[in-house]
């Protein structure tokens, strides 16, 4: 990561540079830059900074040298955001950290040109943090797929019906289609977890599968596998939540969907899966894979 050419202007926003020999003037936060102090080298301006995650004002003031800006700061997102200005990478540089390092290193299996990612910045455009999350989980099972299965058996936006399934994933013996969905329930921006309700959980999952999967399985290929990805933030309380949900029987859930892979990337990546037909449980194999690797 590298500080930008020119000197920051108050009111964008930046990252602290990440220093292992000085941990205590590093945090994972963007900042708002407020205030700037000039210098005869651009590296030794100085700037005052608000930490968004911290919601007040960093009582050190940073050196040029030790900022760099944020989203851009990151190659590979900056090279897919393009050259000129887009609507919402403001708010995506509020994020912490960890996460843009995650998205910057899921870009690398994306194709700008050949890959349908036009959605990806509508949902960009509407500069709202829940849709943007939105994207992100899409972004990261793309990013485990195509390490295991290669580009050119994942794609993007599959077509069924009038509707689109997020990722089809083909192998000589599959044909799966996966719809990926981000139940609410932490503050992304926060410093630690907004413990919300189960429920959201729950309520998340049955609306996408009436919305998407209802009209797939009738729409679908024969041989089409159709499963739901659910991106959990927490992943014990959510998985206990889905248990909840799967214990009271609402309707018989693999008369519409063939499994559903639960993941996240707290931490380090973890992935689970659950079958509810026998061709949901043939393709337990190519998910335990990507554990694996």
């Amino acid at each position: 990561m590298e500080p930008a050419e020119m000197p920051y202007e108050p009111g964008e926003v930046v990252h602290v540079r990440h220093d292992e020999d000085s941990e205590g003037r590093t945090h994972r936060f963007g900042c708002e830059v407020l205030s700037v102090s000039e210098a005869d080298e651009v590296n030794d301006y100085t700037y005052t900074l608000f930490s968004f995650g911290w919601e007040r004002v960093l009582a050190t003031d940073y050196r040029h040298s030790q900022l760099y800006p944020s989203p851009r700061g990151y190659p590979n997102i900056d090279e897919f955001l393009g050259d000129g200005h887009v609507q919402g990478e403001r708010l995506l540089g509020k994020f912490k950290r960890r996460d843009l390092e995650v998205i910057d290193e899921c870009l690398t299996v994306v194709d700008k040109e050949a890959d349908a990612t036009k959605d990806w910045f509508n949902e960009l455009r509407k500069e709202d943090v829940d849709r943007i999350n939105s994207v992100f989980a899409e972004l990261v099972l793309l990013y485990h797929l195509r390490t295991v299965y290669r580009r050119e058996r994942v794609s993007l936006n599959a077509r069924v019906g009038e509707k689109d399934f997020d990722l089809r994933l083909t192998t000589e013996e599959e044909d799966v289609w996966i719809e990926v969905t981000k139940p609410d329930f932490a503050d992304s921006l926060s410093d630690g977890f907004g413990w919300g309700l189960p429920k959201t959980t729950q309520n998340s999952i049955d609306r996408k599968l009436k919305s998407k999967f209802e009209e797939a399985r009738d729409r679908a290929p024969e041989d089409a596998v159709l499963i739901l990805g659910i991106y959990c933030e927490e992943q014990i309380n959510q998985s206990f939540a889905m248990g909840q949900w799967l214990d009271e029987e609402y309707y018989d859930v693999g008369e519409i969907c063939d499994g559903w892979l639960s993941y996240t990337h707290l931490v380090d990546t973890q992935i689970g899966y659950q079958s509810f037909t026998d061709d949901g449980e043939r393709c337990r194999s190519l998910f335990d894979r990507m554990v694996g690797e």
